[in-house]
């Protein structure tokens, strides 16, 4: 996964060889320079295991296999499943993993042939839906979602080898209830306001054809709804006789004859296109060459719903307790440096987070004391953050006769040492050999 970096401080124009350079950002500032960081996280840990500090105008997609290729000579194999966004779903990173003996599941780019096989299946599906149920979830607890395979076979040509690449692969379409919910929601709302707007353009539609026709069209695509409406334009030309000069006119003034184009804008809703739009929302399409022993549907959403843990990472990077930003360094390869060590408190971080957790889970334990001005509430999953703010009221003291006081551990201190496999004389002071 891959994000960039804006540098406030640097504006103008940077070199072609430079770490900085203007592209396309995420945080809507493209007049400031930046680069990108990537990484490659284990899960269900999130601890980043590959990361490199790019230039900040580079595609990501070329990089996805040659990221792949690292992180199965760090894990020492290739069995592991690549978990990616839809940059990674191209044919030519699909066609390398697979021929290099490596596993994917990413969802696919809704671009090319994708649109019509989701809708044609999502219509006729071709094989049995089946309910998609997390571990966690009871019986009781309704279905997460649902969905269904289709296998394909894919081949690509390389182009360095002139070799093709034959493989076989498992569309996932899966149905999510509260991905359909959300999008249903949204459409309705831009149906709305898009319908607000073309109501007050109808109200006054001037007398310039062009520009009523350009401003309906820049309503349908600021709101996305293109296909939601039908629009018509209706030119009717009046001619009315004036008179000309001043004071009333009688039977012998002079007139002239002035043509007046009046135009009516019709707006009607294309209930058809809304409903097959409301039928298809929720659902998307996955790509994955794993065999069904390896991986199965519901642990496909199980995994691509933990993709978030590689955004926690770049959260603390970028706002979090690991900021990287503002960065005042002038030289790129502190900005280099940086960045690695940041992405080593960032291991630790994860790191910790998942054996406390880890542990609470085992142990069907819950932790009080975390939550400011509420140390009664509990929690099973607490963040690294807030374990390390409970350290935060240890005091060492050094005293006048020559001997070290440190403040006693806590229940909660000593917990959370526990859960660790930490002792707890690593806060335990031998004034033997700590004297002044």
């Amino acid at each position: 996964m891959f994000t960039p970096f804006s540098v406030n401080h640097q504006q103008g124009e940077s070199p072609e060889e430079s770490l900085l350079r203007h592209g396309y950002s995420k945080d809507f500032r493209p007049d400031l320079l930046q680069y990108r960081q990537m990484l490659a996280t284990l899960d269900p840990m999130g601890m980043p295991l590959v990361s490199a500090t790019l230039e900040g105008n580079g595609a990501d997609d070329p990089l996805y296999f040659p990221t792949w290729q690292k992180m199965a000579q760090v894990i020492g194999h290739k069995k592991f499943v690549l978990i990616a966004d839809c940059k990674a779903g191209s044919i030519a990173t699909r066609a390398q993993i697979a021929a290099n003996g490596g596993i994917y599941c990413v969802p696919v780019p809704m671009s090319g042939q994708h649109p019509q096989y989701l809708k044609q299946w999502v219509l006729d599906p071709p094989a049995e839906t089946v309910s998609i149920r997390l571990p966690r979830q009871n019986e009781e607890e309704p279905a997460v979602g649902k969905g269904f395979e289709v296998e394909l076979g894919k081949f690509w040509l390389n182009e360095e080898t002139n070799k093709w690449v034959l493989w076989h692969e498992r569309y996932l379409v899966v149905y999510s209830q509260s991905l359909a919910a959300s999008t249903i929601r949204g459409q309705q709302q831009r149906i709305q306001r898009a319908l607000s707007a073309l109501d007050k353009l109808a109200a006054k539609p001037g007398e310039d054809r062009g520009e009523l026709t350009q401003k309906v069209e820049n309503i349908l695509q600021r709101y996305r709804v293109n296909d939601f409406f039908s629009t018509t334009i209706i030119e009717e030309i009046i001619k009315e006789t004036r008179h000309i000069g001043r004071g009333r006119p009688s039977k012998n003034s002079t007139t002239e004859e002035v043509t007046k184009i009046c135009l009516q804008l019709h707006i009607q809703q294309v209930d058809t296109a809304i409903k097959l739009s409301e039928t298809l929302a929720g659902w998307r399409l996955y790509v994955t060459n794993a065999l069904t022993t390896r991986l199965t549907l519901p642990q496909t959403v199980m995994y691509y719903r933990d993709e978030w843990l590689l955004e926690r990472g770049f959260h603390r990077f970028k706002r979090g307790s690991l900021p990287a930003l503002p960065i005042y360094f002038q030289n790129e390869d502190r900005i280099t440096g940086l960045m690695f060590v940041l992405n080593i408190a960032l291991r630790v971080f994860t790191l910790m987070e998942f054996v406390v957790r880890l542990a609470l889970e085992e142990t069907q334990q819950s932790l009080a004391g975390f939550y400011d001005g509420n140390p009664k509430r509990k929690t099973n999953r607490p963040s690294t953050e807030r374990i390390l703010k409970a350290f935060c009221n240890l005091t060492l003291y050094f005293l006048p006769d020559s001997t070290i006081f440190i403040t006693p551990l806590s229940t909660l201190q000593t917990q959370i040492l526990s859960l660790m496999n930490m002792p707890e004389s690593l806060y335990q002071v031998d004034s033997e050999y700590c004297k002044t």
